[in-house]
């Protein structure tokens, strides 16, 4: 790659202060453009894929034990609302997400948070359980794919346009990174329980992501692993 070229060659030599600053101003314009002097992408980490809020950014409890490896190329895609109040800003969406964390953890006995994504009102995706960590979030399924958790109760409107935005910039990530499977399956988590067994990710929710690439008609509650 020339850009690495430039950069080993530019790292070997000796330059005035004026030089670095004019030198410093290439590579930033060769940053930006190109990637110069950038170790390569890791999965999860492309330019197909949105900025994430990681747990140490959002103050994520450490998990109290080890979760399970899944690996990449899952079948399915499962999505859930967290039916708790909503949120507008990366202060609030944190607050949010560390309050299901403490509920998953201390209330329901879990070792960590249950799932592996959160999409905010502020338009933000936090990483919960994260890449190729088997979640809590669908019971029976949970090593067959990723739960992605809508922070809000969508019972009677839909999340914002932006987070609906950033879930679908998630699921393309997925798919170029090789996450999922390009032919997945997507479900709402009530097609995952017997009819009645609950009402996530809200009707007015649930109804929306019909429309959306991937999702799957059917209960899937007698397949459960």
């Amino acid at each position: 790659h020339s850009c690495v070229h430039i950069c080993n060659f530019l790292l070997s030599c000796c330059f005035t202060v004026m030089d670095l600053i004019v030198i410093t101003w290439i590579l930033c314009v060769l940053v930006m453009t190109d990637g110069c002097c950038v170790g390569r992408v890791g999965h999860g980490d492309s330019a197909a894929c949105p900025r994430i809020i990681s747990r140490a950014e959002w103050g994520a409890r450490p998990p109290t034990e080890e979760s399970a490896h899944i690996p990449d190329l899952l079948p399915m895609l499962f999505v859930h609302h967290s039916a708790m109040a909503e949120c507008e800003d990366q202060e609030s969406c944190s607050q949010a997400v560390r309050d299901i964390q403490d509920l998953h953890m201390d209330g329901n006995g879990w070792w960590d948070i249950g799932y592996s994504f959160l999409i905010g009102g502020d338009d933000n995706i936090y990483e919960g359980r994260g890449w190729n960590t088997q979640g809590a979030h669908t019971g029976g399924f949970n090593t067959e794919g990723y739960g992605v958790c809508f922070l809000g109760n969508f019972m009677d409107h839909n999340p914002s346009e932006g987070a609906i935005a950033a879930y679908h910039s998630l699921t393309t990530c997925m798919v170029e990174e090789e996450k999922i499977d390009m032919k997945y399956q997507m479900y709402g988590h009530r097609q995952t329980k017997p009819p009645g067994g609950t009402e996530c990710p809200g009707d007015v929710l649930y109804a929306t992501i019909q429309e959306w690439e991937g999702w799957t008609e059917g209960n899937i509650s007698e397949q459960k692993q």
